[in-house]
């Protein structure tokens, strides 16, 4: 063929048609929507983790402060803020299990996780408080859903539901009761007691979240906190160990004393945040409620505290056993 063949076609007009120009690809039109090479998501990213972490610290600021102020009062003051935080974290449990049907009776768990902070209070009486609150919760959760016209499947769940959250809510609560005691100020070894409890989970929450998101790679449980890693927890660990030994100064504990109810507070924090994320996973929720701006719930803050006082207690007991008595 000649080279005729190769020319543009011609429209009515006699003008050659424009050639046809692909579109300039998405990243060079808009910048707000760059590819990874200009960095722009990353920068949104960091944006926004940047004012969550802002949000978080003045939430934290408030808790802190009242915290301490509760702790500092220690005694029947101290109960009162232990009730309003049990009732807070059994409301939002109810209201995560309502999103699946489940239905445990709040009531008695409410009932049985005062009896715990009672007999803290009681220490003459703790034993008699706390086997007749046991025995009457499990004798009247049985008569409730006995009478309730469910499946046994669903009223056996919820039965043991209701058992399982004061102990999961009410006896960690009452344990920093036991341990605080009623001195009033900080002139008591249970006031330090308490307040390094509270450092070392607050200083392995804080140092874990910054750590995770500059250095983490490893994932710690993908399947139940995939934002969770290694090196988190790696920087969580060392400034719970700095706050165990700060913290417990005024005690006066021996260096591996100190150094392993850090590492120890650290792994049970840890597990008591996978417990809680179990539990909301469980529910199809991400926080368990709105309350604490940049936090979420009660739950969401109390739940590393839960299970990182039942190392201090036991720490407390061999080291200062007339705190327990």
């Amino acid at each position: 063929m000649g080279h005729e063949a190769f020319e543009a076609p011609r429209l009515a007009t006699g003008k050659t048609p424009p050639r046809h120009t692909p579109p300039a690809p998405l990243s060079a039109t808009r910048g707000d929507d760059a590819t990874p090479a200009n960095g722009a998501p990353a920068r949104r990213a960091s944006a926004r983790w940047l004012a969550n972490l802002r949000q978080r610290l003045g939430s934290a600021a408030v808790l802190i402060a009242l915290v301490i102020g509760i702790v500092f009062c220690g005694g029947w003051i101290a109960f009162a803020a232990a009730f309003i935080f049990l009732c807070l974290g059994a409301w939002e449990m109810s209201v995560m299990f309502a999103k699946k049907g489940w239905r445990p009776q709040i009531i008695i768990s409410v009932a049985l996780g005062v009896d715990f902070l009672f007999a803290a209070m009681f220490p003459a009486q703790r034993l008699l408080i706390i086997s007749g609150g046991i025995s009457a919760c499990v004798i009247l959760s049985f008569t409730v859903f006995l009478l309730a016209s469910e499946s046994f499947e669903s009223a056996l769940r919820d039965w043991a539901m209701t058992i399982a959250i004061p102990f999961y809510l009410g006896w960690p609560l009452a344990l920093f009761l036991a341990l605080r005691g009623y001195d009033f100020g900080y002139g008591s070894t249970g006031f330090w007691w308490v307040v390094a409890t509270f450092g070392m989970v607050w200083g392995h929450d804080s140092a874990a979240y910054i750590a995770g998101h500059f250095f983490g790679k490893t994932k710690l449980a993908p399947r139940i906190s995939p934002a969770k890693t290694w090196e988190g927890f790696a920087g969580g660990l060392t400034l719970s160990i700095i706050a165990a030994f700060v913290l417990t100064l005024p005690i006066g504990l021996p260096w591996y004393a100190w150094l392993s109810m850090g590492a120890l507070t650290a792994v049970a924090s840890t597990i008591g945040d996978l417990a809680e994320s179990l539990l909301k996973r469980g529910a199809g929720v991400k926080d368990s409620g709105q309350l604490i701006p940049g936090h979420g719930g009660m739950l969401d803050r109390m739940d590393s505290l839960l299970f990182a006082v039942i190392v201090v207690a036991a720490y407390a007991a061999f080291y200062d056993p007339a705190l327990l008595r």
